[in-house]
């Protein structure tokens, strides 16, 4: 059994997506199981966005947790430009399994994600250059590699695929091409922490003598759907603003409920009512926050109320979210722990069927990744 832990949920989900692929067992969670006969167990955690001190403590007590159930090996999904705080919780989980090297590999060339010569490329440009820089909680303000993750140079080794692993520290991974990435899992023991995106983890399960399927199975999005984005990122905007624009029921979170610290339960009620309404009669409803809203108070949390107050009104079949931290809010809020991947629509884009509420499926997304035409939100 491999075990992963991720440090959101949409991460964890783009890899349990990835085991789908390679024809795996595959069990989400929220919690650690006392048994498992998964062939890959995710757990999926939100210490993205907990302070690094929290995320230290509930990383420590996750890895404890999981090498009781002596998995193969474990992997740890951090975020492909490095948003977050993956070097301390990488050095926890160096301190709890007793190993003394971690193999960081964070790019993903086939999203146009590069590393060379110790700076990040994203779609051929420096990253600090893309809207990454504008990221709400973890601002990209240069494409060297110790300045993202906020260390000194002497903290880490940035090393290309001809050099070897020294024995001890943390080793992030240059990686321009496919081939990098076998070559970076060619190298791999069981004496070093694996690491990384999910271009990494796919080679991994290459090396392990695993292979892909292809998987063309029907898909049609059942009735009624619901769209929710937490997002910033422009992409998604024009695309809502595309739906908005070609007649589709999309609902903003208004300023009353935004910007205000505790608003009134009332104001909630008469949106979900709305909303409500939308989904009876057009089987598809939008909820986002306008883009001149991206300093509300705790909106994700709002967003993950006003659902369940949807959910509680009308049977939703289908929960389309886009987000990491917005997705883990509605999941608590619905209170949901366990998921079955059902089907890949790309890397990161990943149905999923709830073994606690009979009927329901979600399909989540990174928002800076794209929907694939075929879920069907166009």
């Amino acid at each position: 059994m491999i075990a992963l832990i991720a440090d959101d949920l949409t991460g964890a989900v783009e890899l349990a997506g990835i085991g789908l692929r390679y024809a795996l067992r595959v069990e989400i969670l929220t919690l650690v199981p006392p048994s498992t006969d998964a062939d890959l167990l995710v757990i999926a955690t939100d210490t993205r966005s907990m302070t690094e001190q929290e995320a230290v403590s509930t990383m420590a007590d996750l890895t404890v947790q999981l090498i009781t159930l002596k998995p193969d090996f474990l992997y740890k999904k951090v975020d492909s430009v490095l948003r977050g705080h993956v070097l301390a919780e990488l050095h926890v989980h160096l301190n709890e399994t007793g190993l003394s090297r971690a193999l960081l590999v964070p790019a993903n060339p086939a999203l146009n994600r590069q590393i060379i010569d110790g700076r990040y490329f994203v779609d051929g440009q420096p990253i600090h250059l893309s809207s990454f820089a504008n990221d709400t909680d973890f601002p990209i303000k240069s494409a060297e590699i110790h300045m993202m993750l906020r260390c000194e140079e002497s903290d880490i080794e940035v090393l290309d695929g001809t050099e070897a692993l020294p024995e001890a520290g943390i080793i992030v991974a240059e990686c321009s091409a496919e081939e990098d990435l076998k070559l970076w899992a060619a190298k791999t023991d069981r004496q070093t922490l694996l690491a990384g995106g999910s271009g990494f983890f796919a080679a991994l399960l290459e090396s392990l003598g695993h292979s892909a399927r292809n998987d063309h199975s029907h898909f049609a999005l059942r009735a009624p759907a619901l769209y929710v984005s937490g997002t910033s990122f422009d992409k998604s905007r024009k695309l809502i603003g595309a739906f908005k624009a070609a007649g589709a029921q999309v609902f903003y979170l208004p300023e009353n409920i935004i910007y205000s610290v505790n608003p009134d339960d009332e104001l909630f009620d008469s949106l979900a009512e709305l909303i409500v309404s939308a989904l009876n009669l057009h089987q598809k409803a939008v909820l986002a926050i306008d883009e001149h809203a991206v300093q509300g108070v705790n909106l994700r949390e709002k967003q993950a109320l006003l659902v369940r107050k949807v959910c509680n009104k009308v049977k939703v079949k289908e929960l389309l979210i886009e987000g990491g931290a917005t997705a883990l809010a509605i999941v608590q809020q619905l209170n949901l722990n366990h998921f079955i991947p059902v089907q890949e629509f790309s890397t990161g884009v990943v149905r999923l069927q709830s073994l606690e509420h009979e009927g329901l499926f979600l399909t989540l997304k990174p928002g800076s990744y794209a929907w694939p035409t075929d879920v069907g939100l166009r």
